[in-house]
């Protein structure tokens, strides 16, 4: 499995008795997917869904999500809810994790319960049929009051239900129940109603006796419910319970020994559930193919790129988008390969492939820290310009060339611009990096640099320079890389980025001229940061074809920041936001989800 799939509901205001999903690659560090919104609304029963739970049908290439038919928000109290509340079981199916049918609702309550709370299920081989249990208040015959129990029936479809039987009873109320498979045990976890603390059992067979397993820790841990189990992808198992009494949400629990019913509790710092409080849900480890998936299809805030990019050239060649980014996650921005991702629609991108690997013989004259790339085409033909770090550990910028602009790229066995060439022309900079492509006509022009801006013609095979053309910029307040130019009705808009990329206060400056070299008026900043979109900036612009309409790809770090405790400024992803001119016909601050 690679990565986890959280359906729950956030709370008890207007809307908030719905499912949500949250998307995670690690199991401890959650993006909340669909803008935050629900993905699913009942329209049918209390009109509303809480307890949501996901479940894989591997012989049907189904899944199902199954909730609870109840909404505290419409005013009717606890008692009510649960003393004659739904006997009904929210119940929908997908084929994908992305298209759901509508809910219907399954009658599953024993006749005399007074509702149908937290159901789950599980599959069992012997019966050849999946296992529902929920709880639900009831008073049997010879009691002298109504408890909550846990009740079960058997569906191979989710459709029909065998008739509901007591699975699991206690002398005081229990709820919430969760069970897990590991090397042929079976393991459940209950909410004492009562005390509002888990019991942790085990048995050797699904519907067989279970036996308690002690646990100082889950005795000592009150005012949680919701409890859920997972493998994380480390091979220790993490129960996470809702911290409901405190409003706090989900925390998780470590253990890597079953059988020993010892749990340490992680760290703050070691997990983050995402924006919103997640209450009482289920989570379903998915394959690489499904995460990627929903990923695509639910995740609508700036960052289009699914895993840590930065540095990213966005272009258009025909009807498809590209971007070519940095490959980022490594110590000291120290990675070696470049990929390629494409889209027909500009928003969902897919990773081609790796098109040039610095650490190889690919480029001669590298030894890696492969970055800042970008590309440009010419009669067919399409030449990727990149960083790269020489043996002497000086950066110098490459071009490689291809007939596709997905590759394969053939590199130039020296690189186009170095150190040394600068100072040949009566110039110098902080490092020869951060190359971005230019067009006036026919003419190719690069512009790179570190702490000082350049721009620097190409010649006509688009592999070397012209180096009498190299031109020092003005203007440029606060410049440490990356600048990109776009022409607009006649004006010259100069944008780049400053401070430094490990920065929270990296951000993209702004300036304006009435020559491409020159000087640069300073009209202010159009990039910065915004809640956890911290450290914007190294960007690039796209004029959409045949329109008066403009995208700009930029990095950020890694989210959520939690999960990076250190090196945020080699822990980036990449995002995309529109770009827009006012009335005066200057570029608009950017604005960022």
């Amino acid at each position: 499995m690679s990565g986890y799939l959280f359906a729950h509901f956030t709370g008890e205001k207007k809307g908030e008795e719905q499912v949500y999903f949250a998307l995670s690659r690690d199991g401890l560090f959650w993006k909340d997917m669909n803008e935050g919104r629900p993905v699913l609304t009942s329209d049918r029963g209390e009109k509303g869904a809480r307890d949501p739970f996901l479940i894989r049908d591997t012989r049907r290439k189904k899944y199902y999500l199954i909730a609870t038919d109840l909404r505290i928000e419409a005013g009717k109290g606890w008692k009510v809810a649960q003393e004659e509340g739904s006997p009904y079981l929210l119940v929908w199916e997908s084929e994908d994790l992305i298209h759901w049918s509508e809910e219907r609702m399954c009658k599953i309550a024993p006749e005399g319960a007074g509702c149908v709370w937290a159901p789950e299920a599980i599959f069992d081989e012997e019966r050849g049929a999946f296992l529902v249990f929920w709880a639900s208040k009831i008073q049997l015959s010879g009691e002298d009051r109504a408890k909550h129990r846990i009740f079960a029936s058997y569906t191979k479809d989710f459709v029909d239900f065998s008739e509901p039987f007591v699975f699991l009873e206690r002398d005081e109320d229990v709820i919430d129940t969760t069970i897990f498979v590991s090397e042929g045990k079976y393991y459940r976890i209950s909410k004492d109603e009562t005390t509002s603390r888990l019991i942790f059992e085990v048995a050797d067979s699904l519907t067989g006796v279970y036996t308690e397993l002690p646990s100082d820790f889950l005795a000592a841990l009150a005012g949680v419910e919701g409890p859920e189990c997972y493998r994380l992808p480390d091979g220790r198992w993490c129960l996470i319970a809702d911290r409901f009494k405190a409003g706090k949400g989900y925390m998780p629990i470590y253990i890597e020994d079953l059988q020993s019913g010892s749990f340490v509790a992680a760290e703050e710092e070691e997990f983050d559930f995402g924006r919103s409080t997640k209450r009482h849900g289920g989570v379903l480890p998915l394959t690489d193919e499904e995460y990627r998936a929903v990923w695509e299809a639910l995740h609508e805030d700036d960052q289009v790129l699914e895993g840590l990019y930065a540095d990213p050239d966005l272009v258009q060649f025909g009807d498809t988008f590209y971007l070519y980014p940095t490959t980022d996650g490594f110590t000291n921005w120290s990675g070696s390969e470049f990929s390629v991702f494409s889209s027909k629609d500009g928003r969902h991108f897919e990773n081609r492939g790796k098109i040039l690997d610095l650490a190889s013989e690919d480029v001669p004259w590298a030894v890696g820290y492969a970055w800042a790339p970008c590309i440009a085409e010419k009669n067919g033909n399409y030449y990727f310009y990149f960083c790269g770090k020489r043996e002497d550990g000086k950066s110098c910028i490459g071009v490689a060339k291809a007939e596709s602009p997905l590759g394969p790229f053939l590199a130039e066995k020296e690189p186009l611009l170095t150190p040394e060439l600068l100072l040949e022309c009566q110039h110098k900079a902080a490092a020869v990096i951060d190359p971005s492509v230019y067009w006036e006509g026919e003419d190719c022009y690069l512009v790179f640099g570190n702490c000082e801006p350049f721009l620097v013609k190409l010649t006509e095979d688009m592999l070397h320079i012209e180096p009498e053309s190299l031109t020092w910029f003005a203007g440029a307040v606060d410049f440490r890389e990356s600048m990109i130019i776009t022409k607009r009705e006649g004006i010259y808009h100069f944008t780049w980025s400053c401070d430094d990329t490990g920065s929270e206060n990296y951000h993209v400056n702004y300036g304006t001229s009435d020559c491409l070299t020159g000087p640069i008026r300073f009209e202010g900043c159009i990039l910065e940061k915004k809640g956890e979109s911290l450290g914007t900036g190294h960007h690039s612009i796209l004029k959409l074809d045949g329109k008066d309409e403009y995208r700009i790809a930029y990095h950020r770090f890694g989210t959520p920041l939690k999960k990076y405790k250190e090196g945020k400024g080699f822990h980036r992803e990449v995002c995309m936001a529109e770009l827009t001119f006012g009335e005066d016909g200057k570029m608009q601050k950017v604005k960022i989800r």
